[in-house]
């Protein structure tokens, strides 16, 4: 109806493509979407949407067809060509070409419209020295659920190191956050920098942040557990906007222009300054979580000598415990996007081009004396006492409330209750046997599992026709969703878990592993 009364309403397209995804007419769906994208090839969410379905429809389409003959046409915006390129990135990731598409897509992102903004009042003052920079970084990345918080509250507090609350930046790198903060000009910045990150300056604010598919999270302060820290549980985090002005302000003013990436490292230094640390910092620590394609890959364009530090934990206990929330909300599309998202990331060629590793969550638990000794050096800084306890901003930080483990293990950031818990309340036997055997290169690379190839071998051959039926945990969830079993198999959701699950099962059956893992941390 809507589109009957205004032909070119691209959103209304993308609504009706989502309704064709969702009962799984994935040809009609992809034909709408790239209506939508004719239309309209700037909106972010119509890309996501799409690549959903071109991954599914990889199970539908003949072998030696290629995928791209599909991609909408005729875009001609330079934002809707950059969207193009990381869609073409993704839809290959897994695969032996991977890297091109990976280093296709970071040159079309640095084609982006204003990435820079000029100082229209700068003048060579030698007076005016450029404040030193943290030339370190640490990007800390999420695998499932896996204890980042916990890891970005032991790091807080840390005399040289700065590093903001919670995940509030996790998406800072998506150009349209800087386009955002660049339009009212150079002189408006920094009240536009208030405006989108409200939250920092008091972790009570409901203004809304922008999360993973660009959807806004309200109260994400609160939902972090940043306003109730303190010895008494009743202190929220703030910063002092005016003094935070001042400094960002006269940091600005040393530059002829910046991009996104300096000023990142102006907000960590005049965040510092606000807060009346004046401590010199050696880095940067960074809580990108788990960001959208577009932020990470703009981010290490921007710095592509940061070092990444991935969390991670026994796969399926993190995977199950990562899908809580989808499930218990019906949300089966939030289950089968996590699950691909933590099988596909552990095989991520960008922390094979940089400096990377991953550090278990069990072995952080368990011996923190040993680990974070080993961390330190990895990240060049010196051992102290703030490590081992749980902060932020330098207040005492309780955890994050959205855990199942926030009430037991209270201020004890090593306590044992996440990684003793047993895992099948969501997963049955079937259903962790044909993921622990997706799984098994990384386990066995992490000291999950003893390395056993010919039992890896066999199981590999016996979960492929499995991968064909229907999970357990997705009969659960049709039961909680009350529909068929009939309707859940002929979603786009169902097809695309097939379509990932199957690309991981053909790369372990070409190499016997990942190609890309990441490594652990050395001890």
């Amino acid at each position: 109806k809507a589109i009957s009364i205004k032909s070119d309403y691209a959103e209304a397209y993308n609504n009706m493509g989502n309704a064709l995804k969702d009962q799984g007419k994935l040809e009609e769906a992809i034909e709408t979407y790239n209506r939508a994208l004719f239309l309209n090839p700037n909106i972010g969410v119509i890309w996501n949407n799409l690549q959903i379905v071109l991954q599914a429809i990889k199970l539908q389409i003949k072998s030696y067809q290629n995928i791209n003959i599909l991609y909408p046409t005729d875009i001609n915006s330079n934002y809707g060509k950059i969207e193009l390129s990381i869609l073409d990135y993704i839809l290959n990731r897994g695969q032996e070409n991977e890297v091109v598409h990976l280093n296709r897509a970071i040159l079309n992102i640095s084609t982006a419209e204003n990435l820079t903004i000029k100082n229209p009042t700068y003048n060579k003052n030698p007076n005016d020295q450029i404040h030193s920079l943290p030339d370190n970084m640490v990007a800390l990345v999420s695998f499932g659920r896996s204890g980042t918080g916990l890891m970005h509250s032991l790091i807080d507090g840390h005399p040289e190191v700065s590093t903001l609350p919670s995940i509030y930046f996790k998406e800072y790198f998506d150009h349209s956050i800087w386009i955002s903060i660049t339009s009212a000009g150079w002189d408006g910045m920094i009240d536009r920098f208030f405006a989108i990150y409200e939250v920092l300056f008091d972790a009570s604010s409901s203004v809304p942040v922008m999360g993973k598919s660009k959807k806004l999270i309200k109260y994400i302060g609160i939902k972090g557990g940043m306003a109730n820290v303190g010895d008494q549980k009743n202190e929220v985090l703030k910063v002092n906007k005016d003094l935070f002005r001042k400094e960002l302000k006269s940091l600005m003013a040393c530059y002829d222009k910046i991009d996104s990436f300096i000023f990142f490292k102006l907000i960590h230094l005049a965040y510092s300054k606000a807060l009346k640390d004046l401590k010199s910092k050696r880095l940067i620590f960074y809580h990108i979580h788990n960001p959208d394609t577009y932020a990470k890959l703009n981010f290490v364009r921007l710095s592509p000598n940061s070092n990444w530090l991935v969390m991670v934990r026994e796969p399926i206990q993190s995977c199950e415990s990562w899908i809580s929330a989808p499930f218990r909300e019906k949300d089966y599309f939030g289950v089968v996007s996590r699950i691909l998202t933590m099988l596909f990331e552990i095989d991520n060629s960008i922390y094979g081009r940089q400096r990377s590793i991953g550090v278990r969550l069990e072995d952080l638990k368990i011996n923190p004396q040993k680990i974070i000794p080993f961390l330190c050096r990895w990240m060049g800084i010196e051992e102290n006492e703030s490590l081992y306890e749980m902060t932020a901003q330098g207040k005492k930080w309780w955890g994050d409330p959205s855990s199942p483990d926030f009430q037991k293990d209270g201020m004890d950031p090593f306590g044992k209750t996440s990684i003793n818990r047993k895992v099948g309340y969501i997963f049955s036997e079937n259903d962790q046997f044909i993921l622990h055997t997706l799984f098994y290169p990384f386990s066995v690379r992490f000291g999950y599992r003893e390395e056993n190839k010919e039992q890896f071998e066999n199981d590999l051959k016996k979960i492929r026709p499995m991968i064909e039926k229907m999970f357990d945990f997705e009969k659960k969830i049709a039961g909680k969703m009350q529909i068929s079993c009939d309707k859940l198999v002929c979603s786009g959701s169902y097809l695309y878990l097939r379509s990932g699950l199957i690309e991981r099962w053909n790369t372990l059956k070409k190499f016997d592993t990942y190609p890309n893992m990441i490594k652990p941390l050395k001890i």
